[in-house]
C-alpha cells in the first residue's frame, strides 16, 4: 500500500499546472469532432463555431492568469512562421522630388498575392462545381476544428464587408448633411439613413442574384490593371527596398492606387464566390447545406455597389480638387452697353477665362471689370478702383490682360493666406507634450490636412491630423496657386515648429511668392533668401536615403529614412548659431595723414 501511495504527487496534484484545463479542452475538441460528423447544415456549424470561439476566449483568459506551456509553444511556432515571412518585408518611404529618377519596379509580394487570389478563385469555383448544394461536405474529410476556423474567418470577412458597406455611404451622407444643416443634431437622419439603406440592400439581395456584383468586381479589377499599365512620370511616388543595402525602387502613386483597388476587388470577388457561388444565377433551394453562408454572402455582395460608388465619388472629388490642375480664372463683366459687354465676354473667352455677366452676382474670387467709353478708361492708371473701368479697345489690344492676371493672382494669394491663417490657429491648439511641430503641404492632393510631426505618439491632446481639411478652408484655385509656387521654388513640404507665430510663417511664405514673381518660377528657394527674417530660423534640407536632418541646436523632425523630400523648416530663433566674421584688415596699406609724415 505504501508503495502505491508513493506514486502520487506530493503536492496532491494528479496533473501538472493547467493539466485539468488542458484535459477538459481536449475532451471538448474530441466531442466537437464527433458531433461535427453528424451536422448537415452550416446553421449547426455556426453553433459549433460559437462554442469554439467561447473556448478560445477561455484559453486566452486562462493563459493570461496562469501561462499554459502548450500555448507558449504555439506562440513560439507562430513567431517562427512570421520570421520566415521576413523576405516579404519592405522598407518604404515617399518620393516628392522625382529627380534624379529612380528605377520603377513593383514589389514581388504584389504578384505573389495576385497568384494566391487567382488560385483561391479557381478553388472556390471548382468546389461549387463539384458540390452545387454546398461544399461543406469537405468538412468530413478535414478536421472539423480546422473547418470551423476557416468558416469563422469567412463569416468574419462577410460581416466586415457588410459593416463597411453600410458605414462608408452613411459617412459620406453625414458629410453632406453637415454641409446642409450645419452642426445641428443629425442622429435621427443618420439612423434613418442606416436603416433605410440596410432594408434596401436586403430587399435587393432577396430578389436579385449576386452574379452582377461579382461581374462588377472583375470589371473593377480589370480597369485597375489597365490604369496600372501606362508608364507615366508622376510627381510623387512610393519608394521601397527589400532590406537595407539593397537597391531602392519607385512606384508612382497612380500605380499604388491601381494595385490596392485591384487587389481589394479580387479579394471581394473571392470571398463572395466562396460564400454564395451556388446562388449566382438562381435563388435559394431547399436542399442547400450552407444557407447561412449564402445569405451573408448575398447581403455582403450587394454592399459592394455602394462601396464602389463611394470610391468613384471620392476619386472624382480628389481629381476635381487636385492642386496640380489649373482652373481658369473668372471675369465678371458689367456695363451699360450690352453689345459691348457681350463683345468683351467673347474676348475674355479667347483668353481662356470663364465669364460671368451682370446681373449675375460677383463673388469675391472674381476679377471685375466695367465696360466704359475710351475716355473713361482707367486701364493704365497707377491705383485704379475695382471693378476696373476698361474699354473695348483696351481688351482688344490685350495690354490689360496682364493687369487682370495679376489681380487674379492677388485674389488667390489672399484666399490662400486667409485659409492658412485659419488652419494655423487651429493647429496651434494641439501641441505635443515634448514640443515638436506640424507639417504643411496644401499643394498635394493626398495630404488631407495639417499633420502633427509626432503623429506616431498621437493622443487626444495631440491628434495626427489637426483642423479641417485643406479643401474645406482653402478654395481650389488658391491650392492650385500654392502648388505652382511651391513646385517652382522646389519646396515639397513645410515644417513649422511649435511656438512660431503665424506672422513669421506668413513672412517666410511671402519670400517664396516674391521669389516666384521675380524669377518667373525659374529659381528654387535657398536658405540665403530667408536671411533677415526676425524671430525665426529658416533651414532647407533635402531628405534622402542616408542624409537625415541633423542639428545640435534645433529639433529634428521625425521622417522616414527612405524618403526624398525637400523640406522648408521654420524654427524659433535660438540665437548664437551664427558666428560674426570680421572683414580682413591689412595694416600695410593703411593710408596715413599727410601731416603725420612731417
Amino acid at each position: 500500500m505504501k508503495l502505491l501511495t508513493s506514486m502520487y504527487p506530493r503536492n496532491g496534484r494528479l496533473l501538472p499546472a493547467g493539466g485539468w484545463f488542458t484535459l477538459a479542452l481536449g475532451v471538448f475538441l474530441v466531442t466537437l469532432e464527433i458531433v461535427g460528423r453528424y451536422t448537415v447544415s452550416d446553421l449547426h456549424d455556426a453553433l459549433a463555431a460559437f462554442s469554439l470561439l467561447m473556448v478560445v476566449c477561455a484559453v486566452v483568459a486562462r493563459h493570461r492568469r496562469e501561462p499554459l506551456p502548450w500555448v507558449n509553444q504555439l506562440l513560439t511556432v507562430a513567431n517562427r512562421c512570421l520570421d520566415a515571412l521576413a523576405c516579404f518585408r519592405y522598407d518604404h518611404g515617399i518620393d516628392l522630388r522625382g529627380t534624379p529618377p529612380l528605377p520603377r519596379r513593383t514589389p514581388t509580394l504584389v504578384f505573389v498575392i495576385l497568384l494566391v487570389l487567382l488560385a483561391w478563385a479557381a478553388a472556390a469555383a471548382g468546389a461549387w462545381a463539384a458540390f452545387p448544394t454546398g461544399w461543406r461536405v469537405l468538412s468530413y474529410y478535414l478536421p472539423y476544428t480546422v473547418y470551423l476556423l476557416f468558416m469563422l474567418a469567412l463569416w468574419g470577412m462577410l460581416i466586415a464587408i457588410t459593416v463597411v458597406g453600410i458605414f462608408v455611404p452613411v459617412a459620406m451622407l453625414d458629410t453632406r448633411l453637415k454641409s446642409w444643416v450645419g452642426e445641428t443634431d443629425r442622429r435621427g437622419a443618420e439612423l434613418a439613413a442606416i436603416v433605410g439603406y440596410a432594408v434596401l440592400v436586403a430587399t435587393v439581395a432577396y430578389f436579385v442574384p449576386p452574379v452582377a456584383v461579382l461581374a462588377l468586381c472583375v470589371l473593377v479589377a480589370v480597369v485597375a490593371w489597365i490604369v496600372y499599365l501606362p508608364r507615366g512620370n508622376d510627381g510623387a511616388a512610393l519608394l521601397w527596398r527589400s532590406s537595407p543595402g539593397t537597391p531602392i525602387y519607385a512606384v508612382p502613386l497612380r500605380r499604388v492606387l491601381a494595385v490596392v483597388v485591384g487587389l481589394i476587388a479580387l479579394i471581394a470577388f473571392d470571398v463572395l464566390l466562396t460564400a454564395c457561388g451556388g446562388r449566382l444565377l438562381d435563388s435559394s433551394r431547399g436542399n442547400d447545406t450552407m444557407p447561412l453562408t449564402a445569405l451573408l454572402g448575398t447581403v455582403a455582395a450587394w454592399m459592394m455597389p455602394g462601396l464602389f460608388a463611394a470610391f468613384l465619388l471620392k476619386l472624382y472629388s480628389a481629381r476635381r480638387n487636385d492642386p496640380a490642375r489649373r482652373t481658369p480664372p473668372t471675369l465678371h463683366i458689367t456695363g451699360a452697353d450690352r453689345a459691348a459687354v457681350r463683345r468683351a465676354a467673347q474676348i475674355a473667352a479667347t483668353w481662356g477665362w470663364h465669364v460671368r455677366l451682370a446681373p449675375a452676382k460677383r463673388e469675391a474670387a472674381f476679377v471685375g471689370i466695367e465696360i466704359v467709353e475710351p475716355h473713361q478708361s482707367e486701364a493704365k492708371d497707377f491705383n485704379p478702383r475695382w471693378p476696373l473701368k476698361v474699354s473695348l479697345a483696351d481688351l482688344e489690344e490685350g495690354t490689360v490682360k496682364a493687369r487682370l492676371d495679376r489681380r487674379d493672382e492677388i485674389h488667390v494669394r489672399r484666399q490662400l493666406f486667409r485659409g492658412l491663417q485659419k488652419l494655423f490657429k487651429r493647429a496651434c491648439m494641439f501641441k505635443g507634450p515634448a514640443g515638436g511641430g506640424f507639417w504643411l503641404a496644401p499643394h498635394w492632393w493626398f495630404v488631407e490636412a495639417v499633420a502633427r510631426e509626432d503623429a506616431d505618439a498621437s493622443t487626444e491632446e495631440s491628434p495626427p491630423l489637426v483642423g479641417p481639411a485643406y479643401g474645406r478652408v482653402i478654395p481650389p484655385r488658391a491650392r492650385q496657386h500654392s502648388h505652382a509656387v511651391l513646385r517652382a521654388t522646389q519646396i515639397d513640404m513645410i515644417f513649422v515648429e511649435d511656438g512660431v507665430s503665424y506672422r513669421s510663417l506668413e513672412r517666410a511664405l511671402r519670400v517664396l511668392t516674391e521669389l516666384y514673381d521675380v524669377h518667373a518660377g525659374q529659381r528654387r528657394a535657398e536658405e540665403l533668401h530667408f536671411r533677415g527674417l526676425p524671430k525665426v530660423k529658416v533651414m532647407i534640407h533635402d531628405y534622402e536615403p542616408g542624409n537625415p536632418f541633423r542639428s545640435d541646436l534645433y529639433p529634428e523632425p521625425k521622417f522616414d529614412d527612405l524618403s526624398r523630400v525637400r523640406v522648408l523648416h521654420i524654427f524659433r530663433d535660438r540665437g548664437g548659431h551664427e558666428e560674426t566674421i570680421e572683414p580682413p584688415f591689412d595694416w600695410s596699406s593703411t593710408p596715413v595723414p599727410v601731416g603725420a609724415l612731417g
